[in-house]
């Protein structure tokens, strides 16, 4: 007979506490789409339950490159942050000033939009971390429920965002690819800049361009909310789906009102949090995963009400409690499942 020991394993937990108070420069996207304003309820979340200070800056549009490189090339001449964890408006914008922070040997973490590898090497930066969603998969996600929803061979059309953004790219890709390997017939993609006005003028287009079209995905909510307006407009509710990526509130309520078919959420809080977890690794020594990813799950009226924030206040204190079976051969035994018990 094996031997099965038990333990009591008693946990307590102190958040907004650090071992040193670090400061942080989060450097997002412009706060007029409500993703990034999330983001940044998710840098705010993160640094009262850990005792960091995060500086967080955005520039005041979509296209304002310039204006976000001031902001980081600004924290640096402050000389006092201990690391910067950035989303770059375009895939390059940043790296003159990432490679003067790699030269002076602050950590970095890329987030949401990453770098790509050729141009960090050839930029001499060196990241700590890149953390995103996975785009492609949110892509293919909706491209699936369009599959399910629509005629082998029906015609979609796809609404991408800002040329050479990497977001936008791969969200393309993973719907196109799956849309096209599942029978659909994408007709057309063009892109909108992420700008819900041009969305509509593009989807208004298109639909005149494409009478047959039977659904449009477009890469963010923003403009997929243009897209919807373009087909009430055109009178055709009803006729043709619509999709999109973000899961913004408003893209909440228009998914559970029936006009939106869905929207693929990316959780850009429960990014930012991780974010500032494996950066706060970073700064005490400890090691961490170079590439992460966030959690994306596709909304739709079925599951709408589980969408948006679950951070709730942060913690102070966690008291858990853990019970830990182990048998004398160093393995548990199929018939004595793993149990657990907790207490907050």
């Amino acid at each position: 007979m094996k031997l099965v020991i038990g333990l009591w394993v008693i946990l307590l937990l102190g958040f907004g506490v650090a071992q040193d108070t670090f400061k942080i420069g989060a450097l997002i996207k412009n706060e007029s789409n409500p993703f990034f304003i999330t983001m940044r309820e998710g840098f705010e979340f993160a640094a009262a339950r850990y005792g960091v200070e995060i500086v967080v800056g955005s520039p005041q549009s979509d296209t304002a490159t310039d204006e976000q490189l001031g902001i980081l090339e600004g924290w640096l001449n402050e000389g006092d942050f201990d690391a910067f964890i950035v989303v770059p408006l375009r895939a390059t914008s940043l790296n003159s000033a990432l490679a003067t922070a790699s030269e002076q040997g602050i950590p970095i973490i890329n987030m949401d939009d990453l770098i790509p590898a050729d141009s960090l090497a050839e930029s001499n930066i060196t990241l700590a971390a890149k953390i995103a969603s996975n785009n492609v998969r949110a892509g293919s996600l909706a491209a699936d429920k369009f599959i399910e929803m629509l005629e082998p061979g029906s015609e979609v059309v796809v609404i991408e965002g800002a040329a050479g953004n990497t977001s936008s790219i791969d969200r393309v890709a993973g719907f196109t690819d799956t849309a096209t390997a599942g029978g659909l017939n994408v007709v057309a993609s063009q892109p909108a800049d992420w700008d819900r006005a041009k969305a509509f003028s593009t989807a208004s287009n298109l639909l005149q361009a494409n009478p047959n079209v039977k659904g449009i995905f477009a890469a963010n909510d923003g403009m997929g909310l243009g897209v919807v307006e373009a087909v009430a407009a055109a009178g055709l509710e009803g006729q043709v789906i619509v999709a999109s990526v973000d899961a913004i509130p408003e893209a909440i309520d228009a998914v559970k009102a029936g006009r939106l078919l869905g929207t693929v959420a990316q959780y850009p809080d429960e990014m930012a949090i991780l974010a500032v977890e494996a950066m706060l690794k970073v700064l005490n020594d400890r090691p961490i995963a170079p590439e992460m990813e966030s959690p994306v799950v596709l909304i739709t009226q079925e599951n709408a009400d589980t969408a948006g924030s679950r951070l709730g206040e942060p913690a102070t204190t966690k008291l858990l409690l853990i019970w830990v079976l182990k048998s004398s051969s160093g393995h548990r035994s199929p018939t004595q499942p793993k149990q657990s018990n907790s207490a907050f």
